[in-house]
């Protein structure tokens, strides 16, 4: 039977395989006399029903007794075991599985959670601290950082390298500045702006916000793109948001900047507890998705005390590949689980070397049309003209000339690819996630490009 990570971050816990991310289920739920509900259902409708919405059951996770009845639920522990079974129910996943948690978590919370897995379907058999998966074999550096966003907060946490171990060495909470507390912040920046411009509050009706809390995240993203794949001048500046209310459209254009002065606030918080962790600035960062999606938020936290700090986004499945690839270390017994917060790296391929990652070929270069284009570090640009081809160009802030077009910028990690998209991008006719791991064999369809390009491996033999 195959064996499943399940990451566990309030924002959404990840069910992921081999083959990637296979449903993420964020932790609300919705307990009301008609129906009870969890997940992306639950949220979903968290404006229409807020008195029976909650979503603070993983991030207090307790056996503490309610104040008052949710249901028949008795404290945060029942309704987090419900959400495991809605889990179970929606991917039919049963036997062993890898937890990676985060750094969060309580000893405590860890002997509820693994008391919860006993009762249902899932067979815990190991426990491995998130940050620590997120970042192993990715750097050399003799300490790294992690950062992630969870729903009630921003987790960071340290590592060190002691001889061939990486270490957990420890965690720092940023409360108030989750998820929950950024969205909250941001429906209001929205609303002012509504009534300003068209005279329309759409927080008056359950609908209406509702429907601006869900589209919050596409809209910190929403970007339009001219003819050449490049961000327009306007979109640059400022973002257009519609929301439609029975039968009338409003639209408001909200200015970047006054974006980024919301959620510079939150992010200065988050500065500032990463320099109680690193005075020095001179640790890498490493940002997961979940974070990096914010707006500038890799670029503020790249400061320090005048200089930059190596920043580095993190691919969606990060956690997940890790636990995959250290499995024999990682599993043992269901009856004796082990939580691991200190693991041996494995050796790293330096980008020099061998194409081979264990046994497996990497990608060595990318096929457009007839030419096989080297594949390393750089930005994927398309240069038009008579003779139009793709090529790599090894300066991400060079100034590129008017016949070139960037479409994405590439890197290598942990011995693999990565592309962070510039423009729309599709990998294996999937809409591309924002950091997106590349393999042998995978088709990329850029929407300023006609054809596709593929990645394949070019072998020296022997003579």
């Amino acid at each position: 039977m195959t064996l499943r990570v399940l990451e566990f971050n309030d924002k959404g816990l990840r069910l992921s395989d081999d083959s990637g991310v296979l449903h993420c289920s964020p932790g609300y739920a919705l307990v009301s006399p008609q129906a009870i509900e969890f997940g992306d259902s639950a949220r979903s409708q968290s404006r229409l029903n807020p008195l029976n919405s909650y979503n603070q059951f993983w991030h207090k996770l307790s056996v503490d007794p309610f104040a008052k009845p949710v249901g028949h639920f008795r404290h945060n522990a029942d309704l987090a075991f419900s959400h495991l079974q809605h889990l179970a129910q929606q991917t039919e996943i049963e036997g062993d599985v890898l937890l990676a948690l985060s750094g969060s978590f309580s000893r405590q919370q860890m002997a509820i959670l693994l008391g919860l897995l006993k009762q249902s379907s899932m067979n815990a058999v190991g426990i491995v601290d998130a940050g620590l998966a997120a970042t192993i074999d990715r750097h050399d550096a003799e300490c790294i950082l992690h950062a992630d966003l969870e729903l009630h907060q921003v987790v960071l946490s340290k590592l060190r390298k002691v001889g061939k171990d990486w270490q957990r060495e420890s965690v720092l909470l940023v409360p108030s500045v989750g998820w929950d507390n950024i969205s909250e912040n941001l429906m209001q920046l929205f609303t002012t702006a509504f009534i300003q411009q068209c005279r329309f509050n759409p927080q008056h009706n359950a609908a209406s916000e509702q429907m601006l809390f869900e589209g919050l995240p596409s809209y910190l993203q929403e970007h339009s793109l001219d003819q050449n794949g490049q961000l327009t001048e306007e979109a640059k500046s400022s973002l257009k948001i519609k929301l439609q209310h029975m039968d009338n459209v409003h639209e408001i254009s909200l200015p970047r900047s006054s974006v980024y002065s919301r959620l510079n606030g939150f992010y200065q918080k988050i500065l500032q507890q990463l320099t109680s962790l690193d005075a020095t600035g001179v640790s890498p960062l490493f940002v997961s998705d979940r974070l990096g999606q914010l707006p500038q938020v890799l670029e503020v936290l790249a400061e320090h005390q005048g200089s930059r700090r190596e920043v580095k986004l993190l691919p969606e499945d990060a956690v997940a590949r890790s636990c995959l690839r250290y499995s024999d270390v990682l599993a043992s017994s269901a009856d004796a689980v082990r939580f691991v917060s200190q693991l041996e790296s494995m050796h790293k391929v330096p980008e020099s070397q061998s194409p081979a990652v264990g046994k497996r070929l990497c990608a060595t270069h990318l096929l457009h049309g007839d030419i096989a284009v080297p594949l390393r570090p750089g930005v994927l640009v398309r240069q038009m003209g008579p003779e139009e081809r793709v090529r790599i160009v090894d300066d991400a802030h060079s100034q590129l000339a008017d016949n070139v077009v960037a479409l994405a910028q590439i890197s290598f990690e942990n011995g693999q690819f990565a592309t962070h998209q510039s423009g729309a991008l599709q990998v294996n006719g999937k809409t591309a996630a924002s950091a997106q791991a590349l393999a042998l064999g995978d088709d990329l369809q850029f929407s300023t490009l006609s054809e596709s390009l593929k990645l394949i491996a070019v072998q020296e033999q022997d003579v």
